[in-house]
């Protein structure tokens, strides 16, 4: 029995809904994780040409939820690189 998430993309492009889900199931849990394109497995039959666009419409789609990962990641790096440097500067001082 295969467990896997699947979803599905109402594609603008090809006039049709397509299902597709991430290669790696377990990634996709993870709060910090960033797809790539490659991550993507299209689970429906397509050519090609529609895979790319597939492709794209879903990273396109995913774009803004991607952009939040990466401003948290910053932020949280951030924040570990002021803690860094205070702990540095007050071993420093002493």
């Amino acid at each position: 029995m295969n467990n896997n998430i699947y979803f599905c993309i109402a594609s603008d492009e090809l006039g049709r809904e397509i299902a597709w889900q991430w290669k790696d199931q377990k990634k996709q849990f993870f709060k910090t994780w960033i797809p790539l394109e490659d991550d993507i497995q299209i689970i429906d039959e397509v050519t090609p040409d529609e895979k790319a666009i597939l492709i794209a419409e879903i990273m396109h789609e995913i774009e803004p939820e991607l952009r939040d990962i990466r401003l948290q990641r910053n932020k949280q790096a951030n924040s570990r690189i002021a803690k860094e440097s205070l702990s540095s500067c007050y071993f420093r001082d002493n």
